[in-house]
């Protein structure tokens, strides 16, 4: 049995834009949801926001039946954590705060089997089948169908985006404006002139690497500028914006109802 093809590295492999949203919490209609209107896959934050280990699995499984790619960021990201969300189905980790070509070195090594890198053989979970009638080709296929993705969010990753983009098995960079904008001492605009100097070097070193990066924006037309410079993940909706701009609308409106009573 082949593992699953990744639909965010098919896409971009044929030098597309993989559509990616994002949600922080374990919701069960939202892999269905994001593929039903095209998405091709769905970050999964797990870095600031609490998951019980069962809810991951549960959720990663939650891809695979929609088929469409889970983008998993785990909050630990030493080697056991890193496979066991590889092996529950994940079909690509984002790793926060990769700051030097040591550290991606090091999480090619924990999430890459050999030759690339010395990640653990299991093969008994979703990944490899749960063991039955697993690929005889399943090292492989994992290594090519799961993605390393890297995040450039320090002024010290920004520094050193040239060597870390070079390193073999790392797949792709993701820059976090947020806190790289925090450092900087900017706005999270892509069009600050601090924050886009930034963006413009990573994505340099991503083509010079011949490697694909991307990042996370809030409108459409910051979608469009980031595509202009070469982003080919590019993150736009989530769960937790739009709750929050749907209460803020729904209450508006109870205020301006209730007041007029």
């Amino acid at each position: 049995m082949n593992m699953r093809k990744s639909k965010l590295l098919a896409r971009i492999r044929a030098g597309q834009v993989a559509r990616v949203c994002s949600t922080g919490s374990p919701l069960a209609y939202y892999p269905a949801a994001a593929a039903h209107f095209g998405y091709d896959a769905v970050w999964v934050d797990a870095e600031h926001r609490a998951w019980d280990p069962r809810e991951v699995r549960e959720t990663i499984l939650r891809h695979h039946h929609a088929d469409i790619d889970c983008i998993f960021r785990p909050h630990l990201t030493e080697r056991a954590a890193l496979a066991r969300c590889l092996e529950d189905g994940a079909s690509a980790l984002m790793i926060p705060m990769v700051n030097t070509p040591e550290r991606a070195r090091q999480l090619v090594e924990f999430t890459k089997f050999p030759p690339l890198g010395d990640r653990g053989l299991d093969g008994t979970a979703l990944d490899g089948a749960f063991g039955v009638g697993r690929s005889p080709e399943y090292t492989q296929e994992a290594n090519r169908e799961t993605a390393l993705i890297v995040q450039i969010e320090t002024p010290q990753a920004v520094a050193n985006v040239d060597a870390i983009a070079t390193v073999e098995g790392v797949d792709l960079l993701f820059i976090g404006p947020g806190d790289l904008s925090l450092r900087l001492g900017c706005t999270a605009s892509v069009n600050d002139p601090a924050l886009r100097k930034s963006i413009e070097r990573v994505a340099a070193a991503a083509k010079n690497a011949g490697k694909p990066w991307g990042m996370p924006v809030g409108t459409i037309a910051d979608a469009r500028t980031v595509i202009d410079l070469g982003a080919q993940l590019v993150s736009f909706g989530g769960e937790y914006g739009a709750v929050i701009k749907m209460l803020e609308s729904c209450s508006a409106q109870w205020n301006e109802m209730m007041g007029a009573v």
